[in-house]
């Protein structure tokens, strides 16, 4: 069994809300873990970057702490800039956060942040030999290159099976989901698992072709509205609301998305779509 911590959209600011958060996030530090991973949103602004530090730096897993970015990672914005998107979504942002002191004050307390980069951990059991963590900037604000972070990630799926001549085809076996909620390793001996903050269809219909075992994703707050019966009334990205939040088990993979701890601060809210840290184990199947 491989025990894994799942954090993400902290949004993390010194309000009566972000103190509340910080105290939950450091109750967990004695959690006995394989692996912790961030998949971003973790501030908005650089005043709070200590402050996040602070929250995690006593965190400890047995194999490694990961991290990848967000847009709010890499910007500040601004509420024009907020109300704007809401209608047509921006690649960039005016104000850019100090992401190289976000990086190294993760750096500085265990926690590796990867940018379009992967890491492979040779843990010696007897189902998983190795585990290959990838973990891609965001897709967003066109950040992600999925080929960069493939390229020392060892063989994945060779260039020509790539299929290129339907994507509507492509999209709809990466989104296939099984009647079983079991998964088989696409590696012989090796777990491989991507971070991706935005659990953007286009990068997942892809990277289902490239072998990979789980996704862990954020970004989506679980809709952050939902409604009883219906669930998550947006995404907020490009992927259908009923993928929203969950663990879902698909044809060649399985996808997993947090609904996250925080909100940003021009939408403080939330409606039926409680705030989620996720412990995750990976069990071998019988």
């Amino acid at each position: 069994m491989l025990t894994i911590l799942h954090l993400s959209d902290f949004h993390l600011r010194k309000n009566y809300k972000g103190r509340k958060l910080y105290k939950f996030v450091k109750s967990l530090n004695n959690l006995e873990t394989d692996f912790i991973f961030l998949t971003g949103d973790l501030v908005e602004q650089d005043e709070n970057i200590e402050y996040l530090a602070s929250m995690l730096n006593s965190f400890k897993a047995r194999y490694g702490k990961y991290a990848v970015f967000g847009v709010h990672d890499y910007y500040n914005k601004k509420l024009v800039e907020f109300l704007k998107n809401m209608f047509k979504r921006k690649r960039e942002y005016e104000r850019e956060n100090d992401v190289f002191c976000i990086v190294s004050r993760l750096a500085d307390i265990g926690i590796e942040v990867l940018s379009n980069e992967s890491r492979k951990i040779n843990i010696g059991r007897q189902d998983i030999r190795e585990v290959e963590i990838i973990g891609l900037d965001d897709p967003i604000i066109k950040k992600i290159d999925i080929e960069k972070a493939f390229k020392d990630a060892g063989p994945a799926i060779s260039p020509e099976l790539i299929k290129k001549s339907s994507y509507g085809a492509e999209y709809r076996n990466a989104f296939s989901l099984k009647k079983e909620k079991v998964h088989k390793l696409n590696n012989k001996d090796k777990l491989r698992l991507i971070l991706i903050h935005t659990p953007d269809a286009d990068s997942i219909t892809e990277l289902s072709q490239r072998k990979v075992d789980i996704i862990f994703s954020g970004h989506t707050h679980g809709g952050q509205v939902r409604l009883p019966l219906i669930g998550a009334v947006l995404s907020g990205c490009r992927i259908k609301t009923k993928f929203a939040s969950g663990l879902f088990y698909f044809k060649n993979f399985v996808l997993y998305v947090t609904r996250g701890l925080g909100e940003g601060r021009f939408s403080q809210f939330r409606c039926y779509c409680q705030p989620e840290a996720s412990l995750v184990r990976i069990y071998k199947s019988n």
